[in-house]
């Protein structure tokens, strides 16, 4: 029988039944491809899934270690993970209404919300040439972005101008990837990028400076999470009950469990020296990821009031209309994560 569709994947809100075109660039996360219905778990074997994630970094560790660790296994799920690199396939997928499950908010209009939030702070440190002393100096500077309108763009985008940094006084540049922003950076082409960890080990070893870790800022940011679709809610609520229980489970292990879960890193991230996956772990893994993963209304909020310069629509909606948090409420009133935590 033809699979399903299940995307987790934080990329562009387009909110196309409300704000009529692509707006919001997020962070690609999981897309999800549902092989089998899902039977009742005193009826049935487990169900089978597919699971691609569109990007490798830390912030998709959740993912990989309730693979690895068994938590799909433990909750019915079998799961088999794929890499599917970028978000285009995945949106395609859900605009043809084969997706019923996705991380964002009513992703091309196809009613999507936001069940978690794993991750709700940039996890991003601004490096600068020698040019560059303090953020005024990034005016008239030439800013390297891995593209335009992706998640670094929009993190550098929102916190300039939160700090009086307004997005036509800097020069942004898409420059493609990290070896290829850091040589430009080298070459003085650039002034300035931002990078995460464990890319920032390698930016220190060539004498660039980090100026500001973003991760410490009192921003809130929708980086990554899991979503669904209101109508696969509504079909299939012991489905994703069940993969949120799996999530939460893997989120416990990775904090709990530094080791563990920096072995998990080093196998994804495929990198043999342990000193950047360590990075990768305290600096993101540790520092950002939420026990109790809600997706944040503020970083929500935050997205509605940059689209309202552009398109006014934006200001009739509420952060609570792109979220569903029954299944967290329900996880924590029933004391599943506190025990996992005792």
């Amino acid at each position: 029988m033809p699979g399903k569709f299940f995307m987790i994947d934080t990329t562009r809100w387009d909110m196309k039944k409300r704000l009529s075109s692509p707006l919001v660039r997020l962070v690609c996360v999981i897309v999800v491809l549902a092989l089998a219905d899902c039977r009742a778990a005193a009826q049935a074997p487990m169900e089978k899934l597919r699971v691609a994630y569109t990007v490798i970094a830390p912030t998709q560790l959740n993912v990989w270690t309730a693979k690895d660790m068994g938590y799909y296994t433990k909750h019915g799920l079998d799961v088999e993970l794929l890499l599917l690199v970028g978000a285009p396939l995945a949106v395609a997928a859900l605009v043809g209404g084969e997706t019923p499950i996705v991380i964002t908010s009513n992703l091309a209009g196809a009613g999507a919300v936001l069940i978690a939030g794993a991750v709700n702070r940039f996890p991003y440190v601004l490096f600068v040439t020698d040019q560059i002393k303090r953020l005024e100096d990034l005016r008239g500077k030439h800013f390297g972005v891995s593209r335009i309108g992706s998640a670094d763009h929009a993190a550098a985008i929102t916190v300039f101008d939160k700090m009086g940094i307004k997005e036509n006084e800097v020069t942004y540049v898409q420059a493609g990837n990290i070896p290829a922003r850091l040589a430009a950076m080298q070459g003085n082409a650039l002034q300035a990028t931002l990078l995460q960890a464990p890319e920032t080990l390698k930016a220190k070893e060539l004498g660039l400076r980090a100026l500001l870790d973003f991760t410490k800022l009192d921003v809130e940011w929708q980086q990554n999470g899991v979503a669904v679709t209101r109508d696969y809610i509504k079909k299939k609520p012991d489905t994703v009950r069940r993969f949120m229980r799996a999530y939460v489970d893997a989120i416990h292990y990775n904090l709990t469990n530094p080791r563990g879960a920096q072995k998990i890193l080093q196998k994804y991230l495929a990198i043999k020296d342990e000193k950047p996956v360590e990075e990768a772990y305290n600096e993101i893994v540790l520092k950002l990821t939420r026990r109790v993963p809600y997706p944040t209304e503020p970083g929500i909020q935050l997205f509605l009031d940059q689209l309202k310069v552009k398109n006014p629509k934006a200001g009739q909606v509420k952060p609570s209309e792109f979220t569903d948090i029954s299944f967290l409420k329900e996880l924590e009133a029933s004391g599943y994560i506190d025990k996992l935590y005792k």
